[in-house]
């Protein structure tokens, strides 16, 4: 029989991590801003493809 040594370690609710990703409205707000980065570079006379990274 096995001995479990740290009992609150096992706990269901200490598992429940991993990785940990962007919300949806950050990355929302992340290409608005690179939308206007873009125009702005754009107007001034930038290549967009210099802006924008894919």
């Amino acid at each position: 029989m096995l001995k479990i040594r740290n009992s609150i370690a096992r706990m269901p609710v200490l598992r429940k991590g991993g990785v940990h990703i962007q919300l949806k409205s950050s990355q929302r707000a992340k290409v608005k801003k690179d939308i206007k980065k873009a125009l702005t570079e754009w107007q001034n006379g930038k290549r967009y493809t210099d802006i924008i990274h894919f």
